[in-house]
């Protein structure tokens, strides 16, 4: 339900989201070289690869040099937020939710802040901190249009309320 990982359906969903929303959008935001650009891009598209084979932490080295070659706020989102799902993979709920909420803070687009707030939703419902993953699927909601991203929330909150 987070991003594209083998091994869970809940990692597949939302990091494929992440990776397809740069290449629709065009990471419209800080000017960034053609060459830098398409650098940038595959470096994402290399490290969706290394997590989905099983690499994670080769994942997140990957995404770190792509953060280093751009600018664009919304590269650097998806960049922090396949990171986060990659140490979530690892394990380290810590340092997910970390770049989770760095993504939401630094996104401007709604729904890449939806998803950032869905997982870290997801964190704090793995930890048993149901109120606070209640609030954060919550304001993912009043955000997103997506209607699969608003089903896999809706989901979420309905889980919390089973015994």
């Amino acid at each position: 339900r987070l991003v594209p990982y083998r091994g869970s359906s809940m990692w597949i969903f939302h990091g494929l989201i992440c990776a397809i929303f740069i290449l629709v959008t065009g990471c419209q935001g800080a000017p960034m070289g053609g060459d830098d650009r398409r650098r940038a891009l595959g470096l994402l598209d290399r490290g969706i690869q290394l997590h989905t084979g099983g690499d994670p932490k080769a994942a997140i080295a990957t995404y770190e040099k792509a953060l280093d070659l751009t600018q664009d706020p919304e590269m650097k989102a998806a960049a922090l937020g396949n990171i986060g799902l990659a140490f979530s993979t690892l394990g380290n709920a810590e340092a997910a939710r970390l770049k989770f909420e760095e993504v939401g803070r630094l996104t401007q687009h709604p729904e890449t802040k939806a998803r950032a707030l869905n997982n870290i939703g997801e964190l704090f419902h793995k930890q048993g901190q149901a109120n606070a993953a209640r609030d954060s699927y919550q304001e993912a909601l009043g955000l997103t249009t997506h209607p699969e991203l608003q089903r896999l929330i809706t989901e979420h909150l309905s889980e919390l309320e089973q015994p």
